[in-house]
């Protein structure tokens, strides 16, 4: 009985994908009233890199569990790379320890993201066989790697474990919420 129901445009789906990263982001960063885990933002472009981190994040669920392909993944990523550097470009005291450093990493936001989803690329099979202490293992990993150039300590792991298994375990339904904001 869906008479009344419309389907959302990809419009609505990026929009709701920002919503759902800036929600992730504001409510794990340093300074989060609820933060998990105290991330260690080393880099004078961590928040943006853990921003462009909860932008794939979001993305990589909303694609690797659409099993009906309601969502166009190159429209979803471009527009979520575009409010990201509109973002930085905006509010870069909010992002960067050093304003000059805007220009720079704004440019390289599309690689950084193709990275992070090169890192989520064992996401889809871990969960179907059912892994789940190796996707809370990868999130940590990639979430370290915004916040240093190190490789990931056994003590980064164990201080970022609390993040990680509430980003795992939000994965599935993540697509879910993107959708039924989409459709609003």
């Amino acid at each position: 009985m869906g008479w009344f129901s419309r389907k959302p445009t990809q419009q609505k789906f990026i929009e709701a994908a920002i919503s759902l990263a800036l929600n992730l982001y504001q409510h794990t960063i340093p300074g989060a009233e609820d933060a998990p885990a105290p991330l260690e933002f080393g880099l004078k472009d961590s928040r943006y890199q853990y921003m462009i981190f909860c932008l794939s994040t979001v993305i990589v669920s909303a694609l690797g569990y659409d099993e009906k392909k309601q969502i166009q993944p190159e429209e979803l990523t471009k527009g979520c790379l575009y409010f990201a550097q509109g973002l930085a470009i905006r509010k870069p005291q909010e992002f960067f320890d050093d304003p000059a450093n805007v220009q720079n990493s704004t440019d390289h936001a599309t690689p950084r993201l193709m990275e992070f989803f090169k890192y989520w690329s064992p996401l889809v099979s871990l969960d179907k066989e059912g892994k789940y202490v190796e996707i809370i293992d990868l999130v940590s990993s990639i979430i370290h790697t915004t916040e240093s150039n190190e490789p990931i300590s056994q003590t980064d792991k164990q201080r970022l474990w609390p993040l990680a298994t509430k980003i795992a375990g939000q994965l599935p339904t993540m697509r879910a919420t993107l959708v039924e904001l989409a459709s609003r």
